[in-house]
Parts: C-alpha cells; structure tokens; sequence
C-alpha cells in the first residue's frame, strides 16, 4: 500500500495538480480519486508512447539511447493507436498521454494519432516532448490545437540546430500552451554494460529514481518501468521480461487491472543494473557526437 501511495497516487495527484494544463473541475477531482482508490482502479500520473526512434539530434548520452539505433524506425500508426487502445480501455484515469520519438515531430503519421487519441475521456491530458529542431506543419498545428487538453514541452539543451524561440512564438499563434525546460547538465546514464549489482542495489536506486513514478514507457505493446528500459530492450541489450507488462496478451479486464497495478509498483528495475542516474555525476546536456 506504501508503494502504491509513493508511485502512482501521489504523482497522480501532482501531475493533475500543477503539471496539466487548464482549469480543474470539481467532477474531474471526483473522478480522480475515485479512480486512485476503487478495487482495480487503473489510474496513473503519464505514460510515454514512443512513435518513433528516428531523432533529429545525436546526443551523446542520450538516455533513451537513440544514437544506438543503427537503423532507426517509425512505428505504423495503426500499431501505436492499436496498443493505446487496449491500454486505455482497461484505464480508469491516464493523467498524461505523451507522444515522444525520437523527435515525434519527425514522425510521419503523427495526424493520424493526434486524430486516434481525441476521443479517449479518461485521457486528461495529450503531451508532446520535443527539442524544437523540427516546426510541425500547420495541418499538425491546428489538429494539436483542436485537442481539449493539450501540452507541448520543449527540450532546451542550447543546441544551435534548436528553434526554441521559434518553436514556442508558433505555439502561442496557435494557443497551443508550451513550457521550455532549459537543461544544462545532465546526470551521465553510463555505457549500457550491466552493472551486475544485487537486487537490494537495484531496489534502492530504482525507488529513489523519477521513473519509479514517471516515464512508464510503451514501445511495440509493452510498457517499460522506464524509457531507458524499453529502448535497451527493444535493441536487444537486456531482457526486458521483468521489466515490462504486454498489453497485447489475452486477459479478462480485472486480469489485466490487477497485472498492470502490480506492473506499476515494482520492487526494482533491471534497467537500473545498465544506468548509472544513481551516482549523479554531471556532463554537459545535448553533447552532440560528430
């Protein structure tokens, strides 16, 4: 219960609180908690969809490890929303859905998920993360725009390829709402060998990370304790299975509430046996490889 109550029901409360947009309705709190608190309810503060692993940047510890990708690749919009769909459909509350790449604006079907995901109530918010390299179309603009709750969050890493300023004037054209988080220093993930530390280790460092309650990530019909997770998976650096819940098995809606709760509190990550977050050791933000 103590687990659940650090990982999912107050992130929740935070991210509805002070992370989404717009004004806050009494039902919509109602709705909230109701859904943190019912036998099986199925509310969480974000997941991640990631669209594609194409990136129009090449930072050199990149946490999400997508300079690795040798043969970077979009995912068919028809999977993504497929997969969006069978989450959702057994979700109480998802606070924020975010589309993420890569750079999701360099994804070609990413109108035809915007337009997917509009119709989901129990979605109190659609968020894009974005380094501002790439200026969506107008097409792209109006169909952001015409979401109810909406957010565009730019990755300022003072990069001279970025258009932040750009980026955030075409937002507020289109009143699009975009907040800029400027970074100049990251915490240096390391090489992605294993680390081979215990179990105990691994708790440790998995519950004081900001993945144990933020950045559950879908990749391919899984989601992952954390984005690095799903992308050392999916590049066939580490075995995932513990990692990860498939929601594309076969299960009844209280089989898959349950798994999922379960999936939401664990105890440790595997990833964090090929990250070194924990150390905090500081390098330079969006170092760019030659």
């Amino acid at each position: 219960m103590a687990s659940y109550f650090k990982r999912v029901f107050k992130p929740s409360i935070r991210e509805y609180l002070y992370v989404i947009p717009g004004k806050k309705s009494f039902f919509g709190c109602l709705r909230l908690l109701w859904g943190l608190v019912k036998p099986y309810g199925v509310t969480y503060p974000d997941v991640v969809v990631v669209l594609t692993t194409h990136c129009s940047l090449k930072c050199a510890k990149c946490n999400n490890l997508m300079p690795c990708y040798k043969e970077p690749y979009h995912i068919p919009a028809a999977e993504v929303l497929r997969d969006i769909d069978i989450l959702l459909s057994h979700t109480d509350n998802c606070i924020k859905l975010e589309l993420l790449g890569g750079e999701p604006f360099v994804y070609p079907e990413i109108n035809e998920v915007i337009d997917g995901v509009k119709k989901y109530k129990n979605v109190m918010c659609v968020a894009f993360t974005t380094n501002a390299t790439v200026i969506p179309s107008d097409e792209t603009l109006k169909k952001i725009a015409s979401l109810k709750n909406k957010k565009v969050v730019i990755s300022d890493y003072g990069v001279k390829t970025q258009k932040v300023e750009e980026f955030m004037k075409t937002c507020r054209k289109y009143g699009i709402p975009c907040a800029r988080s400027v970074s100049k220093y990251w915490a240096d993930p390391g090489g992605t060998e294993c680390r081979n530390k215990s179990k105990e280790q691994l708790s440790i460092e998995y519950n004081k990370c900001y993945s144990a309650r933020y950045c559950r990530t879908m990749l391919n019909g899984k989601v992952y304790a954390c984005a690095r997770s799903a992308s050392l998976t999916d590049l066939g650096l580490m075995d995932g299975s513990h990692d990860s819940f498939d929601v594309r098995k076969k299960r009844s809606d209280r089989e898959f509430r349950k798994g999922f709760r379960k999936f939401l509190t664990l105890d440790y990550a595997d990833a964090c046996n090929y990250c070194d977050h924990y150390l905090a050791k500081h390098i330079p933000a969006g170092e760019q490889l030659p």
